[in-house]
């Protein structure tokens, strides 16, 4: 036979808490490592008992759940997010940390067991809120990623109108300072917008800054 995981438990909610040990406890192949209420309980107990995997809250009486990522990581560890914050931010946040799952509280006892189990094997579930955010994430970055390539296309002379218009200048004096015409000026910015997918010079600035065309310097 395997032998059984340890598995470990943050959550300062004393009923959830001991909810958690019960679903640890029925858990075919899994035993209690510790459990504890605040991070430095669980920091501690880290330091003397050795775990697989740990349900982290977030929200702590002493801190951010996310400061016991690195001792996890550091101990061999996995963490899987367990939750009330199902928020983007929150979500972004702990998967960039290092979680290795996220869950919210709500989740039933058997799809919690089937997602330690999961979270072992190397995979990430994610509740249902999460993914969604992650996928909105990848959908955003997918769509910097296609102005990327279309802004590979601008001229020198579009990037040198860009420099000016992020140094605060108007399109005559632009025009002024390139020899050209405000008009042409115009036929630039026509361009800019269209390949960089954007309506207006604060946002061709900033995407023209986030794809490394400009710099904050010029």
């Amino acid at each position: 036979m395997s032998k059984p995981k340890r598995i470990a438990i943050l959550e300062d909610d004393e009923h959830l808490r001991v909810y958690l040990e019960e679903v640890i406890a029925e858990g075919e192949g899994l035993i209690l490592a510790f459990s504890a209420e605040t991070l430095a309980q669980a920091k501690a107990s880290l330091a003397r008992t050795a775990c697989d995997l740990c349900l982290v809250d977030l929200r702590l009486p002493d801190g951010d759940g996310l400061s016991l990522l690195g001792p996890l990581r550091a101990a061999g560890a996995k963490a899987l997010i367990l939750t009330v914050l199902g928020d983007p931010a929150s979500v972004l946040m702990a998967l960039k940390a290092g979680a290795d799952g996220y869950l919210l509280k709500e989740t039933p006892p058997d799809q919690l067991r089937r997602s330690i189990a999961s979270t072992l094997a190397g995979e990430t579930p994610l509740s249902p809120q999460a993914a969604t955010h992650l996928l909105e994430t990848w959908k955003s970055a997918s769509g910097a990623l296609t102005r990327a390539a279309e802004g590979e296309g601008l001229t020198p002379r579009e990037v040198e109108v860009l420099k000016l218009f992020s140094r605060g200048l108007s399109y005559r004096e632009a025009a002024d300072i390139l020899g050209i015409s405000p008009h042409t000026i115009g036929d630039h910015v026509k361009c800019i917008y269209r390949k960089l997918a954007v309506h207006s010079r604060s946002e061709a600035i900033f995407e023209a800054r986030q794809m490394g065309l400009i710099s904050l310097l010029d």
